[in-house]
């Protein structure tokens, strides 16, 4: 026997979905503007998505939805750069927010169960450190394009220039540097080589010069270049190696130009290539433990995170090198496009601080018991959708909306816990029509009562009563909140007359009860 898919029941969830996105769609562009309202509907509809996309075990849906919630993340903060004010960011935010929570319920569930991995938790932990790695990775880059490094590093070797007393000494420790890196570099080198011939294990063993480390090295000769770097900067010791230099009429000048700098050159470049070797080294060893068991699932799980900066940093650099420039201050140019790519990834960073911020909330309070594990992203959805509602009224909403508001967020919360009740019992795919059409019927019957008993007595009754309107308190707002009160108290009486027990069709409860006889024999 399979184990019993308790997530809400999918028709009567996909319901609350519904409801949930065309209400919020409604009153968001009836509060703010439509292109960042739009916007943020599709970045949450981005993220449902991906989160619905995290549970699974399929490498490839597991990036894609690691995608959706990093394309998500981003259209979101990019909605703040569109509202006008604070006021419209909250409407145009909290709409598609409210859309979103419940979307995630009832398609994959926003709070996994105790037992199971929370993957959404997982990917964004991971997603903020690559994400700060990527940051990292564009400061430098912008602050290397706005510096021109290229062309100062061929200005500094072009004129790169010692003292040949200070070149001849550095030289020495560059090369002792060099024989001790190379040594340590033999042993990464031999663990690269899977099974080494017998001429390859003697020549990595003709490298074991110095020792393994620098307690190895014979301290008379530490002692000697020691002494050596003290007395080679020393303007004394400098002219009487120019006199020496000069008693030398066909060596000297030759001399004085290798230790110039010219021999430094080959180990300007030796030194970083063994340096890369130990670097690279680490860096195996360390992606290594950071994979772990399971790599393949680990980089599907950050493939947004590690595309986008990818993406943003491959854009900047073929901007910069076409000599298309952006400005960031008056005396950068060249660093611009990178200095952008740096403010879209810390935007991004921030959404995904606030959505693991929002998801590590939510689990705090059904941990707590103050919410339902089963209902969390309904109850968080539908009570974000009536406090903007609430909001929107501030912002010269319609009466007539904000009751459609009020009365969506309660029944969005009723549809979803009704699913999620089926589903606990019944498991998701139960047929839902003859329990969904009479509990929801009779919800949303309610609440039109309740919406059309309000919209009477405040443009029929009051008028009648009171025609002229006085200021401050009036008797016709006591009456109007009154009435209000009354409506929300009938609807809460319904919803506590009804039946515990959720209503299916005969088929599903045939099919149920075959299953029970047969799990029984």
């Amino acid at each position: 026997m399979t184990e019993l898919d308790s997530r809400p029941a999918a028709s009567s969830a996909a319901l609350a979905g519904t409801v949930a996105v065309l209400v919020s769609l409604v009153l968001g562009l009836a509060v703010a503007d439509a292109i960042p309202v739009l916007a943020s509907f599709v970045g949450g509809l981005c993220i449902a998505a991906g989160v619905w996309a995290l549970r699974s075990e399929a490498h490839k849906r597991i990036a894609c939805g690691s995608v959706a919630i990093v394309i998500g993340a981003g259209v979101f903060c990019g909605t703040a750069l569109l509202a006008a004010d604070y006021r419209s960011l909250v409407a145009a935010l909290g709409f598609p927010l409210a859309a979103t929570l419940v979307v995630i319920d009832a398609s994959s569930g926003l709070v996994p169960p105790a037992e199971a991995s929370d993957e959404l938790s997982t990917m964004l932990d991971e997603s903020f450190v690559m994400l700060v790695a990527g940051i990292l990775i564009t400061i430098v880059c912008a602050v290397a394009a706005a510096v021109r490094l290229p062309r100062v590093l061929v200005h500094v070797v072009t004129g790169f220039s010692l003292h040949p007393l200070v070149g001849f000494v550095t030289l020495q420790a560059g090369i002792l540097t060099a024989l001790l890196l190379l040594d340590r570099a033999t042993e990464t080198l031999e663990s690269w080589i899977p099974a080494p011939a017998a001429t390859t294990d003697r020549a990595l063993g003709r490298l074991d010069l110095l020792g393994r480390s620098w307690w190895d090295i014979d301290i008379s000769l530490k002692a000697a270049v020691g002494l050596q770097l003290l007395v080679a900067f020393i303007p004394t010791a400098q002219g009487l190696f120019d006199r020496f230099l000069h008693s030398l009429p066909v060596l000297g000048p030759a001399l004085r130009v290798a230790f110039s700098g010219l021999l430094h050159l080959p180990l300007a470049v030796g030194l970083p290539a063994v340096l890369c070797i130990l670097v690279v080294e680490r860096l195996r060893q360390w992606l290594l433990q950071w994979l772990g068991d399971n790599p393949g699932r680990l980089l599907a799980r950050q493939t947004g995170s590690i595309v986008l900066p990818v993406v943003l940093l491959l854009g900047a650099l073929i901007l910069t090198a076409a000599g298309v420039t952006r400005r960031i201050a008056p005396t950068y140019a060249g660093g611009g496009h990178y200095g952008s790519a740096t403010v879209l990834l810390l935007g991004v960073l921030i959404s995904v601080v606030v959505l693991r911020g929002l998801v590590t909330l939510l689990a705090e309070l059904v941990d707590s018991e103050l919410l339902s594990r089963q209902t969390a992203g309904f109850a968080a959805g539908s009570a974000l959708l009536f406090i903007v509602t609430l909001f929107g009224a501030e912002r010269g909403l319609a009466p007539i909306l904000v009751l459609v508001g009020s009365a969506a967020a309660l029944l969005v919360w009723d549809t979803g816990a009704h699913a999620s009740s089926i589903g606990k019992q019944l498991g998701r795919d139960a047929d839902t029509t003859d329990s969904q059409f009479v509990h929801v019927t009779g919800t949303a019957a309610i609440l039109a009562g309740a919406v059309l008993l309000v919209l009477v007595v405040r443009y029929v009754l009051i008028p009648v009563a009171v025609p002229t309107p006085s200021t401050g308190l009036s008797f016709s707002s006591v009456v109007a909140l009154g009435l209000v009160l009354l409506a929300i108290a009938a609807f809460s009486l319904a919803l506590n007359a009804h039946d515990g027990r959720p209503r299916i069709s005969s088929d599903e409860s045939g099919n149920r009860s075959e299953q029970i006889a047969g799990d029984s024999d």
